[in-house]
């Protein structure tokens, strides 16, 4: 009997990748055959120490994965596009309301905001660090920071968005036939009214 790997033991990535793997594969049998497989073949590369090799296999992984995903996964209730995300969000106050606590009320938890304090450094200096390692196209040519994840991130639901396309242009076409044959009928009505009023002019 095959036994399903360790959850701390998954990256987030490999979990992503099975939850496909099993919307393709019906019976169960097969899926953990696959999974066994891709689980290996993950494996293989776990401690490849050339790093122009281990994002060549990055990038050739990413494009298997955008070819071979399913056009409609499942999507949990608390995961973004879902119908219970951050359903909750509306009911919690921002972060930066602490800083307008009175110094009693902080007192009450000296720990948390004494950790709180250093985060607030720790960020400051951090965000100042990114600034002037990675400027946003400070130079002629220069690529905005953190721009990889833009560019090579695909659409989280392809198939879904060219229904919308396809919807959106089809609702546009009705509306214009609609308005083209409203115009058309209404010149219709006006110009049967004026040949009545014509042809019986004392009625």
């Amino acid at each position: 009997v095959a036994f399903s790997a360790p959850a701390a033991c998954l990256t987030h990535q490999q979990k992503w990748v099975l939850c496909h793997l099993e919307l393709r594969c019906i019976h169960r049998d097969k899926y953990r055959y696959f999974a066994c497989l891709m689980r290996a073949r993950s494996e293989e590369q776990t401690n490849e120490k050339d790093m122009m090799k281990a994002t060549r296999l990055l990038k050739e992984a990413e494009e298997e994965f955008w070819y071979h995903q399913h056009p409609q996964p499942y999507i949990f209730p608390d995961s973004p596009t879902g119908t219970s995300y951050v359903t909750h969000e509306c009911y919690k106050a921002p972060e930066w309301c602490l800083d307008d606590w009175h110094p009693s009320e902080k007192a009450m938890y000296p720990d948390y905001f004494a950790k709180r304090k250093q985060w607030k450094k720790l960020r400051r200096e951090k965000v100042k660090q990114l600034q002037e390692e990675t400027p946003p196209a400070g130079k002629e040519g220069d690529l905005p920071p953190l721009w990889w994840h833009f560019v090579t991130r695909p659409w989280e639901q392809p198939v879904e968005r060219e229904r919308e396309r396809e919807t959106s242009s089809f609702v546009l076409a009705s509306e214009i036939h609609y308005r083209t044959y409203t115009c058309s009928n209404k010149k219709s009505v006006k110009w049967k009214k004026k040949k009545r009023k014509l042809a019986n002019p004392y009625s």
